[in-house]
């Protein structure tokens, strides 16, 4: 039997219906147990007094009251079992799978495209003409024009389903592809699912339907001598994490034959956590880590933020249903910090983000705030801005692409 007072881990909870049949789905972010559970409403409504504060007497006394009935304490036994087994509970259980996990991803020296299949085909060839069709789609970049003249320092992109946001990644890696060639793609991408530091920077190469993208291990290798003491361990939010898989996947369809290393690093802050100096510190220290690594090995690199904008509607927490009016004003939000973006301004970026108290759910700020910190004397352009409806709720999420290169350099 689990402990006396079970605690629920941080899970994601969404409503859905089958005809007339309400439910909510369960998912676990950090993806230790099954990728979704269905439940019902009253199911979750019970697993809402998992708060670890409620033993099992307390928990049966509640049971009683709210169905009317006497509850045995059997019965909530076999309720934090099964639980349990799913490991949904905060205690040994869960701890003890999510290290072996840890220790199996560890041990591979592949990150394996965990998204084929389920986010995007398993075909190289479907792939393949699924990006493809991005670049034709009316709202796409078009097909790159083959002439290259400027040096590209860096790029944002959104981190969006591919089949909703496909095309707004496409103006990204249009002007990627105009571009001077680039030895090594730095991917900055989203912890979603939170980070026991600020990052996690990872060696492994990254298999697609595509082919394998190689880490550049010299260049992490050298990263983390430099910050000397090893402060971001590669974190198993790597082996779910899709934002930078989808980089990867456009990487790989622009770039072809041609060669081409990455770094992956993914980020997990919010705009509290810069309150800490020592947190501060950290984000200067991997910046300083990042430009050292690269001069000393004499590599042209290439900054990849992989984000998303603003996350509106039922879907992530508000009680209303936003509509169409909402999502003008929402952009209008999104574009005056873009435009901090644009001038590598990171305290112009971070004071929107912190006046509003994040109040749009900004995911991709820790990958945006690291940037800023890097592209500080270069120039940012913003290249697309778009949206997309999540659900029938009116949920929506906002995304864009951007690229910086140096202020004087030729706009090509």
């Amino acid at each position: 039997m689990s402990e006396d007072r079970p605690r629920l881990r941080n899970l994601e909870a969404f409503p859905h219906r089958e005809g007339d049949r309400a439910a909510v789905i369960l998912r676990d972010p950090q993806r230790i147990g099954p990728e979704a559970v269905m439940v019902s409403p009253q199911f979750y409504a019970l697993l809402t007094l998992f708060n670890g504060r409620n033993s099992v007497l307390d928990l049966q006394a509640e049971l009683t009251r709210r169905t009317g009935r006497i509850v045995f304490r059997t019965e909530v036994e076999e309720m934090i079992d099964k639980v349990d087994r799913l490991f949904y509970l905060d205690n040994a259980n869960f701890r003890r799978r999510r290290e072996e996990l840890l220790a199996e991803f560890r041990a591979r020296p592949v990150r394996e495209a965990h998204h084929a299949g389920q986010g995007y085909p398993a075909e190289r060839e479907e792939l393949a003409d699924l990006i493809a069709s991005f670049y034709r789609a009316p709202d796409g970049a078009g097909r790159p024009s083959g002439r290259r003249g400027r040096r590209v320092r860096a790029l944002v992109a959104p981190h969006i389903d591919l089949r909703l946001g496909g095309a707004t990644y496409t103006h990204a890696y249009r002007f990627l592809a105009e571009s001077e060639p680039v030895d090594l793609f730095v991917i900055l991408g989203i912890g979603h699912m939170g980070l026991p530091r600020l990052y996690s920077i990872s060696e492994k190469d990254f298999r697609t339907p595509l082919g394998v993208a190689p880490c550049d291990r010299s260049y992490v290798e050298t990263v983390n001598r430099v910050l000397g003491d090893h402060p971001f361990e590669e974190d198993l939010s790597h082996r779910t994490e899709h934002t930078i898989e989808f980089q990867v996947l456009f990487l790989q369809h622009l770039m072809g034959e041609r060669e081409f290393r990455i770094a992956p690093i993914l980020a997990s802050f919010s705009y509290r956590d810069l309150d800490d100096s020592r947190n501060l510190d950290l984000i200067r220290r991997l910046v300083d880590a990042l430009e050292a690594a690269a001069a000393e090995l004499g590599r042209k690199v290439c900054y990849v933020a992989s984000v998303d904008l603003s996350h509106i509607g039922p879907r992530y927490g508000d009680d209303f249903a936003p509509g169409v009016p909402g999502i003008p004003e929402v952009m209008a939000k999104d574009e005056e910090a873009l435009g901090y973006v644009a001038e590598g301004d990171a305290e112009g970026f971070l004071s929107v983000i912190r006046d509003e108290s994040d109040r749009r759910r900004v995911c991709g700020f820790p990958a945006i705030y690291t940037l800023l910190r890097l592209v500080e004397s270069w120039s940012g352009r913003l290249l697309a801005h778009s949206h997309c409806r999540i659900d029938d709720s009116g949920s929506f999420v906002t995304y864009a692409s951007m690229a910086f290169s140096s202020r004087d350099s030729e706009e090509g």
